[in-house]
């Protein structure tokens, strides 16, 4: 440890600020209003509400941390607080509130599932160096996470441009507002549902090809995420799967509002039985893409709607898409091809970014910055 620099306990540099104060749940937030609420979430700010007797009671800045998420947040603004597995947590003595942010985002703690974490959290120890030392280092990190979060931006722009250039050149695929021409999906190519080769059978499992679940096509990106699970030789031979160049749907889920969620297939798959893949025959393959993305409500108009939401084979067979000529299908995925390779170009600077920012995150606690 280098001079002047501290290791302490948690609880004798943290004090748990949460106790007396009004706790919001998720039913009462609102999409604006006075008052923003902070939960256990991802995002900084969950909802709000106009309430001002609801707002928590304590001296600002402060951490907020979701117990069952393990997510940090740095709170500088009056806020009211959410009503499950939150905790409010300041600095017993003169500590740099931004320095102890950064620093618990790099503590590892024990992964208990939707547990309790404060426990773990409370278990840890605190690296403390000379205040303007915490300061300078609350800067730099602050510098490395605006760069991070401007280059996130950017993509998220990016995302939703290619859905915009749909819309200008062919409209709302619901409503085909320019009256193009309509095929349903069983004409435009071969629809495959996947399934779940038996559990029974452990040799069915393995590393010869993935075997795609609905989380793998939650993504903003064209293409599937890796999988976490495989099939062998021998369960590829009973499984169903899908080439490279396919759309992948999912077609059964827990909540309805996923249904629809598509991606591509740059790489042969298996694939679950939640899953329809679209093999197109006739139509571009990207163009097909960005439609069911923009035109997602189409699918989900044709599941059932219940508890689990569900488009069977054939309803998704019979799902009308709007179906211009070839040549227009073709300048549209040129456009978007365009687009793509932008996305590329800066998601490999945010991968870039991260690592910087992961470095000095490591240099920074060891005094090394």
């Amino acid at each position: 440890m280098l001079t002047g620099w501290l290791k302490r306990p948690f609880d004798e540099v943290i004090l748990d600020v949460s106790g007396g104060n009004t706790k919001t749940p998720q039913s009462e937030f609102l999409p604006h209003g006075r008052f923003p609420v902070v939960d256990q979430g991802k995002e900084l700010i969950a909802g709000y509400v106009n309430d001002e007797s609801r707002l928590c009671h304590v001296q600002l800045p402060v951490l907020v941390f979701g117990d069952h998420t393990r997510c940090f947040k740095y709170v500088n603004f009056p806020f009211c607080i959410g009503a499950d597995g939150v905790k409010v947590l300041r600095p017993k003595f003169d500590v740099n509130v931004k320095y102890l942010y950064h620093y618990f985002r790099q503590v590892r703690l024990t992964e208990a599932g939707y547990d309790r974490h404060f426990k773990y959290l409370k278990r840890t120890a605190v690296v403390l160096p000379p205040f303007p030392e915490q300061k300078r280092i609350a800067e730099v990190l602050d510098k490395a996470e605006e760069l991070r979060a401007k280059r996130r931006a950017a993509l998220s722009q990016l995302d939703t441009l290619t859905q915009a250039i749909f819309i200008e050149m062919f409209g709302d695929p619901a409503t085909n507002p320019k009256s193009w021409p309509l095929r349903s999906i069983g004409d435009i190519g071969k629809v495959i549902t996947g399934n779940t080769p038996p559990r029974s059978r452990p040799d069915y499992y393995g590393s010869a090809i993935e075997w795609i679940k609905s989380d793998n096509i939650n993504t903003p990106h064209y293409y599937l995420t890796k999988a976490e699970e495989g099939l062998s030789e021998t369960g590829k031979a009973v499984a169903r799967t899908a080439p490279a160049g396919a759309i992948l749907v999912t077609c059964i889920a827990g909540s309805p509002g996923c249904i629809g969620n598509a991606a591509m297939t740059d790489r042969e798959v298996a694939f679950n039985q939640q899953i329809n893949a679209l093999v197109s025959e006739q139509g571009d393959t990207l163009f097909l893409y960005v439609q069911i993305l923009v035109g997602k409500r189409l699918i989900q108009e044709a599941s059932t709607a219940g508890m689990k939401g569900m488009v069977s084979k054939s309803r998704f067979e019979s799902i009308p898409l709007i179906f211009p000529p070839l040549l227009i299908q073709n300048e549209f995925a040129h456009r978007a091809a365009a687009v793509e390779k932008l996305k590329a170009a800066h998601r490999a600077s945010l991968a870039e970014l991260d690592a910087l920012f992961a470095s000095l995150q490591h240099r920074a606690f060891r005094g090394e910055l």
